[in-house]
């Protein structure tokens, strides 16, 4: 083999996150463990693309609900907590 094929296998292929990213995953994390009962690991471990799903899906649930808490038919109390959960996350 060849000295460079060496050398170009210690080249690193993943530079890390940033503090700046770590901030985002975290608050990702936190989401799904408060709010969806999500285990560390779980969320942890979970693909970037799935956070990304279930964290809409409950953005979603609560917009929904908000909808109906708004409609003058509503009897049911409202949320208000729902919007500001997503403001840091996204």
């Amino acid at each position: 083999m060849s000295k460079a094929r060496w050398v170009f296998q210690w080249v690193r292929r993943f530079f890390g996150l940033t503090p700046n990213n770590k901030d985002l995953y975290l608050e990702q994390i936190f989401i799904l463990t408060y709010h969806l009962g999500f285990t560390y690991q779980d969320a942890y471990n979970c693909p970037v693309w799935q956070r990304f799903w279930f964290i809409n899906r409950l953005k979603h649930e609560y917009e929904k609900a908000k909808e109906q808490n708004q409609s003058p038919h509503s009897k049911s109390q409202r949320n208000t907590s729902g919007g500001r959960m997503f403001r840091k996350a996204f």
